[in-house]
């Protein structure tokens, strides 16, 4: 299920657990928010801060999930979404076939990825289905939190700061969704994280045509379960730096080549055309452009996914909850003494959430700092 049905069956969740109160809230609050200065006066003068928290509470979240969802993020077209019921070890789990087994089945070979043969009376062949615990475990949350003073919503009456807290966690959570796979691919020293130890290209060459017709080469070098890896296609995952030299490698018709049968002309399709070219702003981020070089082949519709981006059952998109101090009234009048806290007088908005990412099966996959430029 993508992000975006995740967020939709939440924001009806929430739309169906609301009540009038807080429906007839919402309503003023978007007026208030888009300009309305009826609205924001009523809404001062009907809400108390105190109510904050179960009023509008529903209107925030609705928020909230739609800007989240509106953020564009990089890593779902790397990795494979993956859930988890707890905390621990990620475990992946997947079929295993030892072919070994097969080879002579019915007078027919097996091949990896397909099925045996079965005879007439024969039985079906039996597949362990095992789990594999990953290099990585889903063991933190992360979050931040934000107070809005007595003082500024006395003097501004601005309700519409609370939409700017839900924007900008809104978009923290997403970026942290992209930097959790980045930390995959590079380090914050400027090197490529453990998951492409030994897999960089001979000479780290710059990129261009002949580093990718390399990287071709390379890549299908590599066996699973002794079956060479033949993708179809590949991602060419770079950071922004790259950017303008993809699309001028992209770009290219013809080139000229010369060789033991002489001068001739190709069609550079034929090298460019496997690659599915994805810019990754967050290896800028996290290697602070140190890495501003590194570029990566990721083979497609492998058996096994070569990163997972996983997240929690039933935490799958990120939480925005509200607290304040319950003694603050806008509308005027007496606020019963022994309500609220006695310490601050604030609200505060926090946003929390629960995803990593972790390499799974790399096989095919290559890479190059660049080096050689």
């Amino acid at each position: 299920m993508s992000k975006i049905q995740f967020v939709e069956n939440a924001i009806a969740q929430i739309e169906e657990r609301s009540t009038k109160r807080q429906k007839e809230a919402a309503k003023l609050f978007f007026a208030a928010t888009s300009g309305d200065l009826r609205a924001k006066l009523m809404l001062q003068e009907g809400i108390s801060s105190s109510d904050i928290p179960t009023v509008l509470q529903p209107t925030i979240n609705l928020t909230f999930l739609a800007q989240y969802a509106a953020q564009p993020t990089v890593w779902d077209q790397i990795a494979t979404e993956y859930m988890v019921d707890d905390f621990g070890p990620i475990k992946f789990a997947d079929f295993q076939i030892d072919p070994s087994t097969l080879t002579a089945n019915n007078g027919s070979e097996y091949f990896a990825g397909g099925l045996p043969v079965v005879g007439e009376y024969d039985e079906y062949p039996a597949v362990k289905f095992t789990a594999s615990e990953l290099n990585r475990s889903i063991d933190r949350k992360r979050g931040v939190r934000a107070r809005l003073s007595w003082e500024s919503l006395r003097k501004l009456g601005n309700f519409d700061i609370i939409t700017k807290f839900t924007e900008a966690f809104a978009q923290y959570a997403a970026q942290q969704e992209d930097y959790a796979l980045a930390n995959q691919f590079v380090t914050s020293a400027g090197a490529a994280a453990a998951p492409w130890s030994g897999k960089n290209l001979t000479a780290n060459p710059v990129l261009n045509l002949g580093s990718l017709e390399l990287a071709l080469a390379t890549s299908r070098l590599a066996k699973v379960n002794g079956v060479p890896v033949t993708a179809s296609s590949y991602k060419l995952i770079h950071g922004s730096a790259l950017t303008s030299t993809v699309a001028n490698l992209k770009s290219i018709t013809t080139i000229q080549r010369t060789d033991s049968n002489g001068v001739y002309d190709i069609n550079a399709g034929v090298i460019t055309s496997p690659f599915n070219p994805i810019a990754f702003p967050a290896l800028d981020v996290i290697s602070n452009g140190a890495t501003d070089k590194f570029w990566f082949v990721v083979p497609e519709n492998t058996p096994r996914p070569s990163f997972l981006e996983v997240f929690m059952s039933g935490e799958r998109t990120p939480l925005i909850s509200i607290k304040d101090s319950g003694h603050m009234s806008f509308a005027g009048g007496e606020v019963p003494v022994r309500e609220g806290s006695f310490d601050e007088d604030d609200i505060q908005t926090r946003v929390r959430h629960v995803v990593e990412a972790v390499a799974v099966d790399l096989t095919g996959s290559v890479f190059s700092t660049g080096a050689a430029a």
